[in-house]
């Protein structure tokens, strides 16, 4: 199963958020913080995604799956960015 990967990337002002294969950003924000929390936000409402948050330098620095399940409970699962 292909899972969603929303992903936020360092913007010239900000931080944008986009998914994975798209070239264009669904949102932008003047901090990184603000912006990872609206990334999860499409992640939830995917019922389960990948979000990415990259660094200043457009590495992966966070990596986290989040998955709903019928009950409407959330689950966040950090994973290991090499």
């Amino acid at each position: 199963m292909d899972m969603n990967c929303v992903i936020v990337r360092r913007l010239r002002n900000g931080w944008g958020v986009t998914q994975q294969g798209n070239d264009w950003f669904l949102a932008e924000f003047s901090a990184w913080e603000d912006a990872f929390d609206y990334a999860r936000s499409l992640a939830v409402a995917c019922r389960e995604a990948v979000v990415e948050g990259e660094d200043l330098y457009g590495r992966v620095a966070v990596r986290q799956v989040l998955s709903t399940d019928a009950g409407g409970v959330v689950s966040i699962r950090s994973l290991e960015v090499a």
